[in-house]
C-alpha cells in the first residue's frame, strides 16, 4: 500500500502537454518536479496549469533547472506552497534489483475523485513494476522498470519502500517507455515492409540525483514556514 505522503505531493498539470508533477522539499524550500518534455519547445515557461477543484488553475513558476541532453527533468519554483511538508526522502539508497517500484500519475488525463482528503486535487493512479536494471554511475543516471506505463505518467515520481515500515523514498522521475517494432505480414506470412509499434514493457526514469543536483546549484524554491 502506498502511503499518503507520496500521492499527496502529486499534481495533474498542463503545459505544452498534459502530464504529472510532484513537490519536493529541500533546504526549507519547496520545488515542483516534472518531465522536461511536458514543456514542449518552451523550457523557460513562466507558468503552468494544475487541476484543482475540477478546473484548471494557473500557477506562476520560475525555472530552477532543466536537465541537459537526454535528461528529461525540469525543476520549478512555484509562487506558493502547494503541499504540506510530508517527509519523503529523495534517494536511491537501499534499493535492490528485483524489488517493487511504484509510479504515480494521471494516465490518459484520467483521475479519480478522492473526496475531502485530497483538498480539491484529483486522486492519481498508482501502478507497480520491478526494478529491472539501473545505471547510477553513468551520466545520465537511468532506472529501468519492468512495467507498462502510459501517456500521462510522465513527470510523476518513481518511489520504493525502504527497509523501515511504511517509509517510501523517491528514486526518480518517470520519463517514457521503450518502443519496439513488429513487422506486418501479409496473408502468406510474408513481410509487407510495414511495421507496428508497441510498448516493449519497460519504463524509463531518470534518477532523483539529477533533481537534487539542479536544486543544489540554484536553491531558489518557495520558502517554507519555520517549523
Amino acid at each position: 500500500m502506498l502511503t499518503f505522503n507520496v500521492y499527496d505531493r502529486v499534481f495533474f498539470i498542463h503545459a505544452a502537454e498534459y502530464g504529472t508533477a510532484f513537490t519536493l522539499d529541500r533546504g526549507r524550500r519547496q520545488y515542483v518536479v516534472t518531465a522536461r518534455h511536458i514543456f514542449g519547445e518552451d523550457p523557460a515557461r513562466r507558468s503552468i496549469k494544475f487541476f484543482h477543484e475540477k478546473q484548471w488553475k494557473s500557477l506562476a513558476v520560475q525555472v530552477v533547472g532543466i536537465g541537459v541532453g537526454e535528461i528529461d527533468i525540469a525543476v520549478l519554483a512555484p509562487n506558493m506552497q502547494l503541499s504540506p511538508e510530508h517527509s519523503l526522502e529523495p534517494s536511491i539508497g537501499g534499493f535492490v534489483l528485483g524489488q517493487d517500484m511504484f509510479f504515480v500519475g494521471y494516465p490518459f488525463k484520467m483521475w479519480a475523485d478522492g473526496g475531502p482528503m485530497m483538498c480539491g486535487r484529483p486522486l492519481p493512479f498508482v501502478k507497480k513494476g520491478t526494478l529491472s536494471a539501473f545505471e547510477t554511475l553513468s551520466d545520465p543516471k537511468i532506472l529501468w522498470i519492468d512495467a507498462i506505463n502510459n501517456e500521462g505518467f510522465s513527470g510523476g515520481p518513481l518511489v520504493f519502500q525502504s527497509n523501515l515500515p511504511n517509509e517510501f523514498k523517491i528514486a526518480g522521475v518517470v520519463s517514457k517507455y521503450r518502443i519496439a517494432e513488429e513487422p506486418v505480414l501479409d496473408a502468406e506470412c510474408k513481410p509487407t515492409g510495414l511495421h507496428v509499434e508497441y510498448h516493449a514493457g519497460f519504463l524509463l526514469a531518470y534518477s532523483i540525483k539529477h533533481v537534487t543536483d539542479l536544486i543544489d546549484r540554484n536553491p531558489t524554491g518557495f520558502p517554507l514556514p519555520s517549523p
